[in-house]
């Protein structure tokens, strides 16, 4: 037989040699699984926005009420085919607001800018200090039937040699002289008061410039006839004006101001829109035949404000027709639309559509029908233009980045668009959120998007630039595995309360839009 040679074999190792060994083994033992475990990788995924093409209706532009807060819904004096309004328009005589000296009737505009507030609304105010002739106060007014004086009846009994005794008499046949220092003395201490109460209130969106001339518009229509009502040729110089701006801008320094845009004879109106000041016409439609605002009065006065016209103007701005990217554009119809409507000779809807279009064309945030109606005929029209007047956003596509896992980045690039004609003078910031399954937020993402400088395309027709936003942010640590909402808003400064409504599909119940779904993986 053959002998069995097999042999335990020993080992002679040191024990701290062995104890290496198991760990050694151990930890391969537990590295092993990692290199077949699913790690996180960054992902992407992409949402586009429907586009809508409804009427929207944005804080700070489109049509704006005037002397009304609801002139669509009024139980009194009801136009309801009046477009819905998000401004009011309110505009107060001097010997209003300070009948007597140092007693100022801020009740009035207190109550004007707390009821637009309750509707949601911003007010635009003007103060005047000349009516037209033979004028008079209406219901409301607690001086109804009685002719517009326009300055207080105080003033003018320092101002003028034929004013005295107790009382005025009821007649507005004065020409205020604007270069009288008495007058600016107690004009420039009425405008402060004003200052010191309002400047810093949030309800009011912007004042007009309105302190000089006829209903504020810088000439002396009415009083001094309608052949040639304008300051210059009535002796006035631009140095005579300066301090009225002055006035306004002292007074008011956190304040949007506009200015009406005079006449060829004066220089008023390119001195201030270099200071950015926006501009105003109080008269657009005006297709009268001869001479009107449309063919001559607005297109002439342009041309003098940049420095092109016949008169020479000291001040001239070359750059007006881009103002508006800085300080806004407004407009006030001659007369309203059931006239023109009554007029279809001259108010076609060709001459109506040009109107419009000179608005957009100057790239206007508001426009003021002076509470009318709009006629049936025009209606088309008028949808298509309030879908184009100030700001419209839009969103083009969202990117959004990230492991999806608690605590990781999260990257968003949105590319959005203004297709209206005019930026918003306002900031709303973008904020992003995320709802769960039963519609709870469970976090918001701030951002310091200023939305200001999105501005459209400087002609109508051109496409829109596109506006490119990358914001990162942190996903909550203790976020739990699901689904999720992402979902944008243009808010209120310092809230998360959605302002704007934006020109795509997904509105939630509170004014957000729904983008896209993601699913956090733990």
């Amino acid at each position: 037989m053959r002998p069995n040679t097999k042999k335990s074999i020993a080992f002679n190792m040191p024990s701290q040699s062995i104890t290496l060994l198991a760990k050694l083994c151990l930890l391969t033992f537990t590295t092993l699984p990692l290199t077949n475990m699913a790690i996180a990788q960054e992902t992407t995924q992409t949402s586009t926005p429907t586009i809508i093409d409804n009427i929207l209706i944005n804080p700070d532009i489109g049509i704006t009420d005037h002397q009304s807060f609801n002139i669509n819904g009024d139980p009194w004096w009801n136009k309801p085919s009046h477009p819905e309004t998000s401004v009011v328009y309110f505009r107060w005589y001097w010997e209003e607001l300070e009948p007597k000296k140092g007693q100022y009737n801020f009740q009035l505009i207190d109550e004007t800018i707390n009821q637009a507030a309750a509707l949601g609304k911003k007010t635009v105010i003007r103060f005047m200090t000349m009516a037209g002739k033979d004028e008079v106060y209406y219901n409301p007014s607690s001086n109804e039937g009685k002719k517009i004086l326009g300055i207080p009846c105080w003033v003018k009994k320092q101002v003028d040699e034929n004013t005295a005794g107790a009382s005025c008499a009821d007649n507005n046949h004065f020409v205020v002289d604007y270069k009288n220092p008495i007058l600016k003395k107690n004009l420039q201490r009425f405008i402060k008061a004003m200052g010191d109460r309002y400047n810093n209130n949030n309800n009011i969106l912007r004042l007009d410039i309105g302190l000089v001339g006829t209903w504020g518009e810088w000439n002396l229509a009415s009083q001094m006839g309608y052949q040639q009502p304008t300051l210059g040729h009535h002796g006035y110089d631009t140095k005579d004006l300066i301090p009225y701006v002055k006035l306004m801008q002292n007074a008011f320094p956190n304040k949007q101001l506009s200015i009406d845009l005079a006449s060829t004879d004066d220089d008023i109106t390119s001195y201030a829109t270099k200071r950015n000041i926006g501009w105003r016409a109080d008269c657009i439609g005006d297709w009268q035949p001869d001479w009107n605002h449309m063919d001559q009065g607005y297109p002439n006065t342009i041309e003098h404000i940049q420095g092109n016209g016949h008169n020479t103007n000291k001040h001239a701005d070359p750059h007006f027709l881009n103002r508006w990217k800085q300080a806004p554009v407004d407009f006030e119809v001659c007369q309203d639309l059931d006239s023109w409507a009554q007029n279809e000779k001259i108010y076609t809807q060709d001459k109506v559509k040009k109107t419009f279009d000179f608005a957009l064309d100057s790239h206007a945030s508001l426009f003021n029908l002076k509470s009318g109606n709009v006629p049936i005929i025009y209606k088309d029209l008028m949808d298509d233009f309030i879908k184009k007047l100030g700001y419209r956003f839009e969103i083009s596509s969202v990117e959004i980045s990230s492991r999806f896992t608690p605590s990781s980045p999260i990257t968003i690039a949105s590319t959005w668009k203004n297709t209206g004609v005019a930026p918003s003078y306002n900031n709303y910031p973008v904020v992003w959120r995320l709802r769960n399954d039963d519609n709870h937020v469970i976090t918001y993402f701030s951002t310091n998007n200023d939305i200001r400088a999105w501005l459209p395309a400087d002609n109508r027709d051109s496409d829109a630039p596109k506006h490119e936003q990358i914001n990162t942010f942190n996903l909550p640590h203790n976020i739990e595995p699901g689904n999720y909402k992402l979902d944008v808003a243009l808010v209120e400064p310092s809230t998360t309360t959605a302002k704007i409504k934006l020109g795509i599909d997904g509105i939630t119940h509170d004014n957000w839009y729904y983008i896209d779904s993601i699913n956090i993986n733990h």
